[in-house]
């Protein structure tokens, strides 16, 4: 991709997201950064049911009803994101992808949401992740 291009879509890995919404620190001015250009540049992000599962799993277990109250906002009243669904044809995939690429199958899940839901870049902070299949992945540490 050239500089300055933004893909048609950007997934959001959910590293990604918990480091945007729940810190206030360099990293997540990147992140903020690097979103806004992607949006402005009329790209949509993508995240999956998986993504919001464990974004919320961490305002339940911080006892955080604030936290899951700005998570509900982001993903359904403003309707920030698209939400890629996991169903179980998609669960199949991951595992073959996961089993492939040596990843866990939840960091599987989130690639393989990312694959079918045709984006062209992955952000996340995990260096496990790396781009094939198509999608560039883009590291936080790297923005």
């Amino acid at each position: 991709m050239t500089e300055g291009a933004r893909p048609a879509k950007l997934y959001l890995d959910s590293n990604a997201l918990i480091y945007f919404v729940e810190r206030a620190d360099e990293r997540q001015r990147r992140i903020g950064r690097f979103l806004a250009g992607a949006i402005e540049g009329g790209a949509t992000v993508v995240v999956s049911e998986v993504g919001i599962a464990e974004c919320l799993y961490g305002a339940y277990k911080m006892n955080s009803a604030a936290l899951e109250a700005r998570y509900n906002e982001i993903f359904y009243d403003i309707a920030l994101f698209e939400i890629a669904p996991v169903d179980g044809e998609r669960l199949k995939a991951a595992a073959r992808i996961g089993a492939r690429k040596g990843l866990k199958l939840v960091d599987a899940l989130h690639f393989v949401a990312a694959i079918e839901s045709r984006c062209a870049q992955f952000l996340t902070n995990d260096a496990r992740i790396r781009s094939s299949d198509g999608i560039e992945v883009v590291a936080v540490a790297r923005l």
